[in-house]
């Protein structure tokens, strides 16, 4: 009954980024979904299992779109192609954004769950990745650190300055951070693109299959 936990989590969508986390019960799920309270505890067990499967399947979105374009071009591995585009891919979707800056307002507890230790162990493996490919600059202390904090700038700095982040369209933006890391971050050599995404690619997709695996696993008609 696949489909019909994706029904459950299009509803649990929609009614979170109406209402937040905290305002919302199984029960109310259940009626936007159309079915009985008991039949959403068929899929998952608790309230807190329903949204994470949902920000894991958010993000297995956002993931699919990531590879299919690194497939198609392995050059869109270096860095200042790829994390302006994952921070582009992001921003449009309300729900990853939210994971990605831990949101509390809209999350709740969720923003401390399981899902956010699995996108932590996938970027240190992802970031060693691009290091010994020579992508990013193994001579920076702390390349990683240093990388997701001016990153999580672009993310946060609208809230501080939203005059002037108004007037910038996210492209703008995404530009402005591809500028930034090609010449803070990017080795002066270039590195080895084609084998670095397809190592890239390799993990991302472990990771996917996971939160798939982890999403569906309860579902009654996989049994």
């Amino acid at each position: 009954m696949r489909g019909r936990a994706d029904r459950i989590l299009d509803a649990a969508g929609a009614l979170l980024l109406r209402h937040g986390y905290r305002k919302l019960t199984i029960g109310d799920i259940a009626e936007k979904a159309g079915i009985g309270k008991g039949t959403v505890y068929l899929h998952w067990r608790a309230k807190h299992e329903l949204f994470e499967a949902l920000l894991m399947r958010e993000s297995i979105a956002l993931f699919d779109e990531v590879l299919a374009e690194l497939r198609a071009d392995p050059a869109g591995i270096a860095p200042h192609r790829i994390f302006p585009r994952v921070f582009e891919l992001t921003s449009r979707r309300p729900l990853v954004a939210a994971l990605v800056t831990g949101d509390t307002d809209l999350l709740g507890q969720l923003t401390e769950g399981n899902l956010r230790s699995y996108k932590q162990l996938a970027n240190e493996r992802g970031f060693e990745v691009l290091v010994r490919y020579g992508l990013l600059r193994g001579d920076l202390p702390s390349v990683q650190y240093a990388l997701q904090a001016t990153i999580t700038g672009f993310y946060f700095y609208d809230s501080l300055d939203p005059v002037t982040g108004a007037r910038l369209s996210l492209t703008q933006k995404s530009e402005m951070l591809s500028h930034t890391i090609r010449h803070a971050f990017e080795c002066a050599e270039p590195g080895r693109l084609e084998p670095a995404a397809a190592e890239f690619v390799e993990l991302m997709a472990e990771l996917t299959e996971n939160y798939r695996k982890s999403i569906y696993s309860s579902d009654p008609g996989t049994g």
